[in-house]
């Protein structure tokens, strides 16, 4: 797993949305003298773009030139002229280029842009840094505003799960400076039965207690062997539904960093009710980064 990243990869779509994405890669390369890859996708291009009578060999290299000219003038003006990068256009779908690219020049981080509408096929699907964390096994940054400066607060969702351990020894890395917070949030089951039967108001608040005092044992545990020497951090358990609390309290915090574990699970089901990590992707007011527990691998294509 990452500590500080050597490579650092950067997609663009080429228009001003991708344009904090690119900032904050840059920042980041600077911060921790990673090397800047710059990439653009070239997706679901065919023989029905040609214009009629062109030659698809000759049309796609220029369609290249032109693409990789945009991508150079994009970063000239968002990375600065300190930072050396290179920039690739490659073809092919997108989330499947943008990690077998990342595998190629052995990237420690995936910087991504959260803008974009989405559509029925997002919904079904997911958007495209969505599919980037389901399917790829390298930590993702998906990046909502124009960066002002290096991370200062950082909320760290933790289930104590290797998953989160990792996220948060990846935001400790790229954010060496940032205040912490850490929150565990639990949902309480049988409430309902609780208030029925006429128990509310002794066995709850003991309910509660239980599990704060259970909660703080395994945090104990969980952050054994991390150095947190010089940090402030703060910890938090909270009741209610993963995602809401995580977005809300980043917000209440105004973090501009949440990292988080991601399990990645696949089919069906999982597609239509979204993981813990993908709501937080669509509702966090701030940066998200998401990170694999070791041993992960998508087959590409």
């Amino acid at each position: 797993m990452m500590h500080h990243p050597g490579t650092i990869l950067a997609t663009s779509d080429l228009s001003e949305n991708s344009t904090p994405a690119l900032q904050r890669a840059a920042l980041l390369a600077r911060e921790h003298g990673a090397r800047l890859e710059l990439l653009h996708v070239l997706e679901n291009f065919s023989h029905e773009d040609l214009p009629e009578g062109s030659d698809s060999g000759t049309f796609l290299r220029e369609l290249t030139r032109d693409c990789e000219e945009a991508l150079r003038r994009q970063a000239e003006n968002s990375v600065g002229p300190d930072i050396p990068f290179d920039c690739r256009i490659e073809t092919g779908k997108d989330f499947v280029t943008i990690i077998r690219h990342a595998r190629e020049v052995a990237a420690n981080l995936i910087v991504l842009g959260a803008h974009g509408s989405h559509t029925v096929r997002d919904l079904f699907l997911g958007t495209t840094p969505e599919r980037v964390i389901r399917k790829g096994g390298i930590p993702v940054l998906t990046v909502r505003g124009s960066p002002r400066r290096s991370y200062e607060r950082v909320l760290a969702a933790i289930d104590f799960s290797e998953g989160s351990r990792q996220a948060l020894l990846t935001a400790l890395a790229l954010a060496p400076g940032a205040r912490l917070d850490l929150l565990h949030g639990y949902e309480l089951w049988g409430l309902g039965r609780l208030s029925m039967a006429g128990g509310e108001e002794k066995i709850v608040p003991r309910y509660h207690q239980q599990i704060w005092d259970h909660a703080e044992k395994r945090m104990d545990e969980f952050l054994q062997g991390i150095d947190l020497a010089g940090r402030k951090v703060e910890r938090h358990f909270r009741s209610g539904h993963p995602p809401a609390l995580i977005s809300d309290l980043a917000g209440d915090l105004q973090a501009d960093l949440v990292a988080m574990g991601t399990e990645g699970r696949s089919g069906l089901p999982y597609i239509l009710i979204g993981s813990v990590a993908e709501r937080v992707l669509h509702q966090a007011p701030c940066d998200v980064l998401t990170v694999r527990p070791p041993g992960f691998r998508f087959e590409l294509p």
